[in-house]
């Protein structure tokens, strides 16, 4: 599957070549795209890409491509000495760095293992949004902030939790998961084999499908975004209801947790003030009189937010 293979990006930070010190290479594996960084000792990003994931192809294939695209990116590490390596991954993580992902169709697919034997190097795999939360909280929207949650809006929905800085993991390393909290129980099928999960209406599959349901065409997310920044009275139909039931996400989110603030990343928060407005208006019209209503922001890092985050977790595996 390599043949995919992009290349740095044309917008890379900085020469290898020029580089001191050493370097972790970072991976994002999303159901629809990987996104990558070499990232060198003063968290300048030495090159960068995207691609693909190619989930068509089957989780034993998407696997060997991930380690493909890391040893590819590996090798054009040039001069710089390469230390480690994080995996952020859109499923939960067990601690052998065990991945089960439904939207990548992997059951306990063993990532740590493999990347670890196709690089050479220490390699730690973490839930992306646990990824995506560390490195807003290490330099974007919740930095010097210790009681957070952080919500990833992309192929599905991810969470995290932080608690006196530091992430809850959960007893099995699944807490967080909003994306499988329930909130229409006659609604779609779930990847998970539920149905009305809040991934299901809040998602750019979610987006992609109630458009099609609407108007019997296809349109991308990122087409319907388009849509909803020009104002198009269908894109703003569709942007409603996913607004609508993001809120009552987090509404239940609130009274469990009752973060501090909230930080909403992810490909879908790319709308800016068309998401943040009109989701701050459904919570207050969903949020009860004992609701303390979190501070809600926009992820400052845009979708390279797990990346940093694990950065930050490769670094702590080899400090030099």
């Amino acid at each position: 599957m390599t043949d995919n293979y992009t290349g740095p990006a044309s917008d890379a930070r900085a020469d290898l070549d020029g580089a001191t010190g050493t370097a972790v290479l970072v991976l994002d594996v999303g159901a629809s795209w990987i996104k990558g960084a070499l990232v060198g000792p003063d968290d300048r990003r030495l090159r960068e890409f995207r691609q693909p994931t190619g989930r068509e192809a089957g989780p034993d294939l998407v696997l060997q491509h991930v380690a493909d695209v890391a040893a590819q990116m590996a090798a054009e590490r040039g001069s710089a000495p390469l230390s480690a390596a994080g995996v952020a991954v859109c499923g939960a993580v067990d601690p052998a760095g065990r991945v089960t992902a439904v939207n990548l169709g992997w059951s306990a697919a063993p990532v740590r293992a493999y990347i670890e034997e196709r690089l050479g190097i220490p390699v730690v795999v973490v839930n992306d949004a646990h990824a995506g939360a560390l490195g807003e909280g290490r330099s974007g929207a919740a930095r010097g902030r210790q009681d957070y949650l952080y919500v990833s809006l992309g192929t599905g929905v991810g969470g995290a939790i932080v608690q006196s800085g530091q992430v809850v993991a959960g007893s099995h390393g699944q807490a967080g998961e909003l994306g499988h909290v329930r909130v229409d129980l006659d609604g779609r099928q779930c990847t998970c084999g539920a149905r009305g999960c809040l991934q299901t209406i809040v998602s750019a599959m979610a987006l992609e499908a109630r458009w099609y349901e609407l108007y019997e065409e296809r349109a991308t997310a990122h087409k319907i975004l388009d849509l909803v920044m020009s104002d198009h009275a269908g894109a703003l139909k569709v942007w409603r209801e996913c607004v609508g039931a993001l809120a009552t996400g987090l509404i239940t989110a609130m009274t469990l947790l009752d973060p501090a603030t909230i930080v909403v990343g992810g490909g879908l928060a790319r709308a800016g003030d068309k998401l943040l407005v009109p989701l701050r208006e459904e919570i207050a019209k969903q949020a009860r009189p004992f609701h303390a209503v979190a501070d809600l922001r926009l992820a400052a890092l845009d979708d390279w937010s797990a990346c940093a985050g694990a950065a930050t977790m490769a670094r702590q595996l080899s400090p030099t």
